[in-house]
């Protein structure tokens, strides 16, 4: 495409949005629900969890209504300070929720908030029987918004160890993989306090490559992995909190949960396809689908640099992706999206944009999605800014300034960030 400057990063940020209307998550839970064989004889309790909390339970009850007795919708808090029922302003959409029973609370450092929601969660489980059913709907978050420590571990451990793998640059499997070791209700418990009961979990995943255990510590999916290896994820990641170790133990498997059942409704692939389908409809880009990514975020930008130099005109493609940025103590205002797009903004060819965005329209604490940059921005800014604003890691003021923020606020949705990069059909003077 052609167009005045900024409407390359435009045509990426207005794919983004569209990418994600097309998976939304109600649709998604009653097109999954409407095909699910066989009613149960007892009662259906509906646990959501996650940032497509809300979402996902208006696609059951939509289908489900009057079959769903009760249950919880348990999605992040506006304040960190509010009380249990307390944490934003009523919601409209809560009217439409009911019979299910609306908490907040905190993430992705869980709070009180977040242990009076397991323990609601673990104790409505309990009361199942045998004919009854489990139904639950799990996105990502619901790791920070359900919290039970096991005995001998505090919720300021709990908050200090999750912490440490966070900003340690832990990859999510393994931070999950420690939480369902240290848990009462990840791991799998939650099914088990509702044995006999059979358990259907609907998943959206935000775990790139991530199976169902790995999606918000599963709550309700047995786990494959051990101790052992959650206690050496401890050592790698947060060795100082080694004294936690007595209190880990082994997560519910898959032979001591038979009837527990899970789907994965979307994942992060599945935006990308969305997002290169929006992309090549607006634009007539050839927009292709990239294999999902991990990994540290510097090593990230090095690799979308060697991918912008190499793209043809009027090549795009959109890639998945999960970075680990480590983060000091003292930092500034931002989150790992806008700065890989920071970091790069330099040395993109000069016809070429990038998108970095979190689905979830929250990109650390930066008050954005993440950042649609080119090299007009770079010219753009003041010499030694963006250098400044990286090792800072305060990335969120530049691209404010610059007009490279993407603006989002929380968008109910949580499949990780997406990356879209692309290069124009008309190569530009200096584009290298």
């Amino acid at each position: 495409m052609s167009g005045p400057p900024g409407a390359l990063r435009a045509a990426l940020v207005a794919a983004f949005h569209a990418g994600l209307g097309e998976l939304d998550p109600a649709r998604l839970v009653e097109r999954a629900l409407d095909g699910e064989a066989g009613a149960p004889r007892g009662r259906v309790l509906a646990i959501a969890a996650g940032k497509a909390a809300f979402g996902m339970a208006r696609g059951a009850l939509r289908c489900w209504g009057g079959r769903i007795a009760g249950g919880l919708a348990v999605t992040v808090a506006a304040s960190a300070t509010a009380t249990l029922d307390q944490a934003a302003p009523p919601d409209p959409e809560e009217a439409a929720l009911r019979p299910l029973r609306v908490l907040r609370a905190a993430h992705p450092i869980p709070d009180a908030r977040s242990v009076d929601a397991a323990e609601a969660a673990l104790a409505a489980a309990a009361e199942l029987g045998p004919d009854d059913l489990l139904l639950a709907l799990i996105s990502g978050g619901a790791s920070a918004l359900l919290a039970s420590p096991p005995a001998g571990v505090s919720l300021a451990d709990k908050q200090a160890l999750v912490a440490a793998l966070l900003e340690g640059g832990a990859p999510i499997r393994e931070v999950n993989l420690v939480r369902r070791h240290v848990s009462r209700i990840k791991g799998g418990r939650l099914a088990a306090a509702a044995a006999p009961a059979r358990v259907l979990t609907l998943i959206l995943s935000d775990v790139v490559g991530g199976l169902p255990h790995d999606i918000s510590s599963g709550p309700t999916v047995p786990d494959p992995t051990r101790v052992d290896e959650a206690l050496a994820a401890l050592a790698r990641w947060a060795p100082q909190l080694a004294r936690l170790a007595p209190a880990f133990s082994e997560s519910v498997k898959p032979a001591d949960a038979p009837r527990a059942t899970a789907r994965v409704l979307a994942d992060p692939g599945a935006l990308a396809e969305r997002v290169a389908a929006a992309l090549a409809a607006r634009t007539g880009l050839r927009a292709t689908v990239a294999p999902a990514e991990d990994g540290e975020a510097r090593a990230i930008v090095a690799r979308r640099l060697a991918l912008a130099r190499a793209l043809a005109p009027g090549e795009a493609v959109v890639i998945p992706c999960e970075p680990t940025l480590a983060l000091p103590p003292q930092r500034g205002a931002g989150g790992r999206a806008g700065w890989i797009a920071l970091a790069a903004l330099r040395e993109l060819p000069a016809d070429v944009a990038l998108l970095c965005a979190a689905s979830d329209g929250v990109d650390g604490s930066s008050g954005a999605a993440g950042a649609a940059v080119d090299r007009a921005a770079a010219d753009a800014a003041a010499g030694g800014a963006i250098e400044a604003a990286l090792a800072r890691f305060d990335d969120a003021a530049i691209h404010r300034a610059l007009g490279t923020h993407v603006a989002s606020g929380p968008t109910g949705h949580n499949l990780t960030d997406v990356h879209v990069i692309a290069r124009d059909f008309t190569r530009r003077e200096g584009a290298r």
